[in-house]
């Protein structure tokens, strides 16, 4: 991961034969994620060696790990050399076995961070090849209508898709009133009377399932508006994007190449929502079963 930030803040992150075409913006660029501007400048009052102070900030955490996992490694070999019997072998299993079993949720969530890291090189690189070509502030501010609509339109389709596979988690036979705790009130077993007991306890399972579907439904709903709102807010600024490419009006002419750029960034950042989401359904899905 800081290997990740290293190469990202010293424009080594994107290679050549990683991009199968051409692109219309440079990947050689030194960005800084923004975890590691958050972290190193929070406190920095003198900001003009940006550059600098990041550097100096990832590498020392680079040396700092290198450090730390040479202890590790003296402190194996010394345990491995006092445990008689220990082979090469042995040593490969133990490793299979950390990777499959103790490691896989480290390793996805770091593979994860990895892949944001990535997305957000190729948002911000186009973000900077946008503004190389000098828009004046209407081309620039519609560009920023356009992506910051993108992300609320792709976001709000994935947080309802998401909703729905959490709902439909919620209503399988595993989670239905019977097995959940509020099915046995304390209040309700203590009744004696067989006959009002059972009855209060129908009566409270038809409330408490009513309500949950009740609730399901709201969220539903409001998550659906959310998702029809944002995605026409999204289709008004593309039309507005494209009527800037045939207006007379010089100021506010979008010229084909920006129209590019604009397309590509919400790409990007589309795909980044995706990737986000992903990531919550295989995370919510492991911990269902």
């Amino acid at each position: 991961l800081w290997k990740t930030y290293f190469k990202s803040g010293t424009g080594q992150l994107i290679i050549p034969p990683e991009t199968k075409q051409k692109l219309s913006y440079s990947t050689t660029l030194p960005i800084w994620p923004k975890e590691i501007k958050t972290i190193v400048l929070s406190n920095k009052k003198d900001k003009t060696n940006e550059n600098g102070i990041c550097l100096k900030f990832v590498n020392g955490q680079l040396n700092a790990l290198e450090h730390q996992l040479k202890q590790y490694q003296q402190e194996l070999n010394i345990k491995a050399n006092n445990f008689q019997g220990y082979t090469i072998s042995i040593q490969e299993k133990l490793i299979e076995y950390i990777e499959e079993n103790l490691n896989s949720s480290l390793s996805k969530k770091i593979k994860h961070q990895v892949d944001l890291i990535h997305y957000d090189y190729h948002i911000r690189a186009l973000k900077l090849e946008y503004f190389q070509h000098k828009p004046n502030e209407y081309q620039g501010q519609l560009m920023k209508q356009i992506c910051q609509s993108k992300y609320e339109q792709e976001t709000s389709e994935q947080e309802y898709e998401f909703l729905k596979q959490q709902i439909a988690y919620y209503n399988l036979p595993s989670q239905s009133f019977e097995c959940s705790p509020i099915s046995h009130h304390p209040f309700i077993d203590s009744i004696q009377n067989l006959f009002v007991r059972e009855a209060l306890k129908k009566q409270f399972k038809e409330v408490a399932i009513q309500s949950r579907i009740t609730l399901f439904n709201i969220y539903l709903k409001s998550a659906e508006d959310q998702r029809e709102e944002y995605q026409k807010k999204h289709e008004a600024n593309v039309k507005k994007m494209d009527a800037s490419q045939h207006t007379l009006n010089n100021n506010e002419k979008l010229s084909s190449t920006l129209v590019q750029l604009i397309n590509e960034r919400c790409n990007k950042i589309s795909e980044r929502i995706q990737c986000i989401y992903k990531h919550k359904r295989e995370s919510f899905q492991s911990k269902s079963n």
